[in-house]
C-alpha cells in the first residue's frame, strides 16, 4: 500500500518537475511512433528521467493517443507538463526564412532551395506570384508547401488592396496590370517614400501612350532577376526581348519581380503630379520633372554634383 500511496504521490508532483537538462536540446521524434517508443526516445536523450512515469502521466492527462511526430527543441527549464504538452499541441521546432521585396522567382526559389536543402527543380508559379515576408516552417515542411502559402498570401493580400483602391486610378488598370508596374516600381524605388512618385510618372506616361523606358525591365529580360551587377550600357536597351520598356509600347507582359504592400498599394495610390520623368539622385532618391528639358537639367546638376 505503501509504494501505491508513493507512485501517486509521484506522479501528481511529475507535472511540475522540471526537465534535468544541462542545456537545450533537438530532438527528432519519427512518424507513427507509438508512446513507449516516445518515452524510450525522450529517456534516452535525457529530457525525461522515467519512461514509465511519463506514460502514466501521458494516459492520466488523456493525452496518449495524441502525441505527434516532429522536431522538438526542450530546453533545461522545461516541466515535464510542458514537455506533454508541445507533444500533443504539436509546438514543433521552427526555422525562418525571409522573403526579400523585389525578389524574382528565379531568387525566391534558390533561398528556398537553400534553407529546406532540396535538390534543383523548378518553380511552377508565375512571375509576381509570391508574397514577400517572412515565414517560419517547420523540418517536414516541402518547398511545394512553403511556395503555395507565399502564393496564397500574395493572392489574398492583392485582391484585397485592388478591391479597395482601384478606382483611384483613372487609368483602368487590372489587378495584374497593377501588379506588373508594382513590380517596376518596386525595382525603381530605393526608398518608400518615392514609391507613389515613381507609380506616377509611368501611369502618366501610360495615359500618354510613352514608352514606360524603366531600366529594370531591360536586366530582366537579360538575367530573370532586376539584379545586373554591373551598369546598363547602350546595346542593352536595344535588345529585343519581350520586357524592354523602351523597345515595346505599354507594359511587359509579366511582372518583373515579388512585391511589397507598398508599391501595390503605390500603384492604386499614385501621387498627384504632371511628372513624366525621374532620374536618381546619387542619394537613394529621385528628382522628378514634367518636361524632358528640366529633366536634361536635373541630370547634369547632379552629374557634375551640383545637388
Amino acid at each position: 500500500m505503501f509504494s501505491t500511496f508513493l507512485l501517486i504521490e509521484k506522479i501528481i508532483q511529475y507535472p511540475s518537475k522540471v526537465v534535468p537538462l544541462s542545456k537545450g536540446i533537438i530532438i527528432e521524434i519519427p512518424k507513427y511512433s507509438s508512446l513507449s517508443n516516445i518515452a524510450s526516445i525522450l529517456e534516452d536523450k535525457g529530457v525525461i528521467q522515467n519512461k514509465y512515469y511519463f506514460i502514466i502521466y501521458s494516459y492520466f492527462s488523456g493525452k496518449a493517443k495524441v502525441l505527434k511526430a516532429g522536431e522538438y527543441y526542450f530546453n533545461k527549464n522545461t516541466s515535464q507538463k510542458s514537455i506533454l504538452k508541445k507533444l500533443y499541441k504539436n509546438d514543433v521546432k521552427l526555422y525562418k526564412l525571409v522573403v526579400p521585396e523585389c525578389y524574382s522567382n528565379k531568387q525566391v526559389f534558390e533561398i528556398v532551395k537553400k534553407n529546406l536543402h532540396i535538390a534543383a527543380s523548378k518553380i511552377n508559379y508565375l512571375e509576381g506570384a509570391l508574397f514577400p515576408s517572412t515565414y517560419f516552417y517547420s523540418k517536414d515542411t516541402s518547398a511545394d508547401k512553403l511556395l503555395s502559402i507565399m502564393h496564397d498570401q500574395a493572392n489574398i493580400n492583392f485582391l484585397k488592396l485592388y478591391n479597395e483602391y482601384k478606382h483611384n486610378i483613372s487609368e483602368a488598370l487590372t489587378q495584374n496590370e497593377v501588379l506588373i508596374l508594382a513590380s517596376i516600381v518596386e525595382a525603381e524605388a530605393r526608398i518608400k517614400e518615392d514609391q507613389s512618385k515613381i507609380a506616377a510618372v509611368f501611369l502618366n506616361r501610360l495615359k500618354k501612350g510613352m514608352k514606360l523606358q524603366a531600366d529594370p525591365t531591360v536586366i530582366y529580360g537579360i538575367n530573370k532577376t532586376v539584379y545586373l551587377g554591373r551598369l546598363l550600357n547602350k546595346s542593352d536597351l536595344l535588345l529585343d526581348h519581350e520586357w524592354n520598356t523602351y523597345k515595346i509600347n505599354g507594359l511587359p507582359p509579366t511582372p518583373i519581380c515579388n512585391v511589397g504592400i507598398d508599391a501595390f498599394k503605390a500603384v492604386l495610390n499614385p501621387e498627384e503630379s504632371n511628372n513624366l520623368y525621374f532620374v536618381a539622385d546619387g542619394k537613394g532618391g529621385h528628382l522628378f520633372s514634367e518636361t524632358y528639358k528640366e529633366h536634361k537639367n536635373k541630370i547634369n546638376l547632379i552629374k557634375f554634383n551640383k545637388i
